[in-house]
């Protein structure tokens, strides 16, 4: 008989996250049963494909950082455009974020999530997002946060998983660029990269958000 697994609902997901911020060093936003050295070298990887594909658009004015988490990238992001807004939906992933960070003062952290992005009038040059909608799960929501921010964005550095020889847990859910892209409204894929590691694989892409009010 086939067992049937209840799709966790998006108040199970933030507290899963809250749970998260309580682990130690990088395994608070990587698998933590990967190795620390794994989860570090992985970190500078994402680094360079995220910074390579932010330096593909030449000058950044303002960027939105979604699910900055302990702010890992907050600092490669900032090296590359003029002022940040740096999002997460975790009071403690911005409390760590902000005191890794305190030393950019062209930073701005808030608290929301991408479904909620706040901001009607404002457009931002490019959105960072990286291993955070394959924590959105249901199906209704995911569609949300990608109109959010093809209104938000008019490009998107996206990052996440396609592949994983170990399968990913209950809140983790894998898709693939193409299905990123026929959910973001005005979507045009520029550049992809494929990361591997520990097994899994990721892609790393640069996306136009061509959206129209």
């Amino acid at each position: 008989m086939q067992q049937i697994t209840r799709t966790p609902a998006p108040s199970e997901v933030a507290e899963e996250w809250h749970r998260r911020a309580e682990r130690a060093g990088l395994s608070r936003v990587m698998r933590a049963s990967q190795p620390a050295e794994l989860a570090a070298e992985t970190t500078i990887r994402t680094i360079r494909l995220v910074t390579g594909l932010l330096r593909s658009l030449g000058d950044v004015g303002a960027a939105l950082e979604i699910g900055c988490g302990m702010g890992r990238l907050t600092p490669a992001i900032a090296a590359r455009a003029r002022t940040v807004t740096a999002i997460d939906m975790t009071p403690r992933m911005l409390a760590l974020a902000r005191e890794n960070c305190a030393h950019l003062s062209t930073v701005e952290f808030v608290r929301t999530t991408v479904q909620r992005l706040p901001w009607q009038d404002k457009r931002f040059d490019v959105a960072v997002c990286v291993w955070v909608l394959m924590h959105v799960l249901d199906d209704d929501e995911i569609a949300e946060a990608c109109r959010a921010i093809a209104a938000s964005a008019r490009h998107l550095v996206l990052v996440e998983y396609e592949e994983a020889d170990i399968p990913v847990g209950r809140f983790s859910r894998l898709r693939t660029v193409e299905e990123y892209l026929a959910l973001l409204p005005g979507a045009r894929l520029l550049e992809r990269h494929d990361l591997h590691y520990g097994g899994d694989r990721s892609f790393a892409a640069l996306i136009a958000l061509d959206y129209r009010r």
